[in-house]
């Protein structure tokens, strides 16, 4: 499996056809080869004064993708018989991913909008940081790694979509309690066995916020992009998101897969 088919969420009041989530959209699906659709609405349709212009914001995408040699369809109407968010899940599940950012404004953020991408979708969410305007390559991947079912999706995920040719896995001390069985070695050993070089990094949490340790770790390692589960203890996932997903939610600095 690669990636043929790129999905992505871009709210009218927010997003910039080049920087961020549509930034990155694009150049991913440029360096694949795949097709780009665009879901482009407003999220805010009730605060007087926020400009939202859905449709202009929809061309400027359609251009920067045409100059960047992408196929890219837009949609900008969506049924109001079900929510925004409800809507964007279910575009985003016949494809092979879902780029989106994290902006924390409004009563339906995107940040929310990107917690329902993650939980009700059931494809992997790729997070943007709100200042992406670099360019993207296929290359090495940081995988934070704890052992759990959900690492293990989103390792499995990586793999399939973007068959890096190296994984190095971030494993973090002092954030929560680790028991890693199989052990490292056994992990890193079964990776090369799916084909990339594999190495693994034991890092002390040292005082640092959960994600700017695995960032800064990630970023130690070569790769330009950070691969992690994403872990929720219940349907009120907005209140109970586990400690290093609601902290990158929140602080992305380098895009980030996240799978649950």
């Amino acid at each position: 499996m690669t990636i043929r088919s790129v999905f992505l969420f871009a709210p009218a009041e927010t997003a910039r056809a080049d920087r961020g989530a549509p930034a990155l959209a694009v150049a991913l699906a440029a360096a694949h080869g795949a097709s780009l659709t665009a879901f482009v609405v407003a999220l805010d349709v009730t605060t007087p004064g926020r400009q939202a212009d859905a449709p202009g914001l929809a061309r400027a995408i359609e251009a920067a993708a045409r100059a960047a040699g992408v196929n890219c369809r837009t949609i900008t109407e969506h049924s109001h018989a079900i929510g925004v968010h409800e809507a964007v899940a279910g575009q985003a599940r016949v494809h092979d991913l879902a780029v989106i950012g994290n902006e924390p404004a409004g009563l339906l953020s995107e940040r929310l909008v990107a917690e329902h991408l993650l939980f009700d979708s059931g494809r992997p969410v790729l997070l943007a940081p709100r200042d992406y305007a670099g360019t993207y390559a296929p290359g090495p991947l940081a995988v934070a790694w704890d052992g759990t079912a959900p690492a293990a999706r989103a390792l499995g995920d990586a793999l399939a979509l973007f068959n890096p040719a190296a994984v190095s896995f971030v494993t973090v001390e002092g954030e929560k309690a680790l028991v890693l069985e199989p052990d490292m070695d056994e992990v890193t050993a079964a990776t090369v066995r799916r084909g990339p070089e594999a190495a693994s990094h034991l890092v002390d949490l040292a005082g640092r916020d959960i994600a700017e340790a695995l960032q800064q770790e990630a970023g130690a390692t070569g790769a330009g992009m950070l691969v992690m589960g994403a872990f929720a203890r219940s349907r009120l996932r907005s209140l109970v998101l586990g400690s290093a997903t609601s902290a990158i939610m929140a602080h992305a600095r380098m895009p980030v897969l996240l799978a649950h």
